[in-house]
């Protein structure tokens, strides 16, 4: 089973130019994890048999508070955090992209992806 999690909108500090440490920007987090599930708990409606998104988005919120230079960092570190932290995560594609980017033309977002697995 898969969990999506779709544009998750953060503000952050990130970036290699002072002034992103400054003012920050908005983030979007798009997230899809291939979970390994407990059919049973499943069909009992516990969500014991799963992985709450709700506590993804805790950790993607925890690692966004930490600065970082390069989104590759921010979205490495994101990820291993949730394969650490949830056991039922089997594989997980993430990317990570800011809005408005301060690089001298006019972009919707810059960002990168990043696939993990066990």
């Amino acid at each position: 089973m898969d969990i999506h999690i779709t544009r998750l909108r953060l503000r952050g500090y990130h970036g290699v130019m002072p002034q992103e440490r400054i003012v920050g920007a908005d983030f979007l987090i798009t997230l899809q994890a291939t979970v390994e599930v407990d059919e049973q708990s499943i069909e009992q409606d516990a969500l014991l048999g799963t992985v709450s998104y709700a506590d993804i988005v805790e950790v993607i919120k925890q690692e966004m508070d930490t600065p970082s230079n390069l989104l590759e960092n921010l979205a490495m570190r994101i990820g291993r955090h949730l394969l650490r932290d949830f056991s039922r995560i089997k594989y997980l594609t993430l990317q990570v992209e800011k809005e408005n980017p301060p690089i001298g033309v006019i972009a919707e977002g810059i960002g990168v992806s990043i696939t993990l697995s066990r």
